[in-house]
């Protein structure tokens, strides 16, 4: 098959880590499609991976014009906020291999999303409208943008003032965790549960890296809740879920999307990331992965 794999911050040169994450996860899909003897495809304004043939484009428009190409399947990597909007468009196209239009947008939308798993009585961080009691005693919050991606933008604080585009959830206390799978038509595929490298400093936080996988005797309860998760929200493809676990395994952060954990897993993973993704879409889901050693990394490895 043609495959395009369509990464927004590499192909449009944006710079910084963003770029560096997007060139590498490019690379590490490219690899594993090309290996299993996939003809692949990517939008790029300059710079090339190892795999694949790039489609040269100039600004955004062009992005955008790159998902009409001639395909047969594609993924997208792109901001949450963009992602229905690109995937609108390779949808008519060719066959997505990701998350729909309307599931993205859902996911994306950190109010909506938060909101509705809580419906479905998924533990999440809770939205926070109001402060708590000043008997109570003193209380953290965090808040982050409405629609973002990682931790930009997300600060801890004890007081419950929020932008107009951002939303204050409860803090809680715990190790930062993330679940990759792959969803399908009534498939659930677990493939590692990672820790995340987290930098506090001052009243904000940034993700730095990841170990893959990170081992926990309390993997049942992850995988639960985000098979149930992935379910409420009618996500597809490689998707990442990110977790604080404490009491709870509480839900934080929902991409509907690849992430950066997909680099190291590729590399601890027996089976080819780009095969198990596609066989989802296509209704043949493996049943599980074999998973060999570890693999930390960190963004400035990069």
């Amino acid at each position: 098959m043609k495959i395009l794999i369509a990464e927004y911050a590499s192909a449009l040169a944006l710079g910084g880590t963003c770029e560096l994450e997007g060139r590498a996860m490019l690379a590490t899909l490219a690899s594993s499609f090309q290996r299993a003897g996939h003809e692949v495809l990517y939008p790029t304004s300059g710079s090339t991976v190892e795999a694949g043939r790039p489609i040269f484009v100039t600004g955004e428009e062009d992005f955008a014009g790159s998902l009409a190409c001639k395909a047969d399947a594609g993924l997208l990597i792109a901001p949450d906020g963009m992602q229905p909007r690109f995937l609108e468009i390779l949808e008519k196209n060719m066959l997505n291999l990701g998350s729909s239009p309307d599931a993205a947008r859902l996911a994306a939308d950190k109010l909506l999303c938060t909101r509705v798993l809580a419906r479905a009585g998924v533990p999440v961080a809770e939205i926070v409208e109001r402060p708590d009691p000043v008997e109570q005693g003193c209380h953290r919050y965090v808040i982050k943008p409405r629609t973002g991606c990682g931790s930009e933008g997300v600060r801890l604080t004890s007081f419950v003032r929020a932008g107009p585009d951002e939303i204050v959830t409860r803090y809680h206390e715990g190790l930062h965790l993330s679940a990759s799978f792959i969803a399908g038509s009534g498939s659930f595929l677990p493939l590692t549960i990672n820790r995340q490298l987290i930098d506090f400093q001052g009243d904000g936080m940034s993700y730095q890296g990841s170990q893959v996988p990170y081992n926990t005797p309390r993997a049942a309860e992850i995988w639960s809740e985000a098979r149930r998760a992935a379910a409420v929200l009618s996500l597809s493809g490689y998707a990442g879920i990110d977790f604080v676990l404490g009491e709870l395994p509480w839900v934080v952060d929902v991409n509907a999307r690849p992430t950066t954990s997909i680099i190291g897993i590729a590399r601890v993973m027996k089976e080819e990331i780009g095969e198990l993704i596609l066989d989802a879409r296509l209704g043949r889901a493996a049943k599980k992965v074999t998973i060999e050693g570890t693999w930390t990394f960190r963004k400035a490895d990069l």
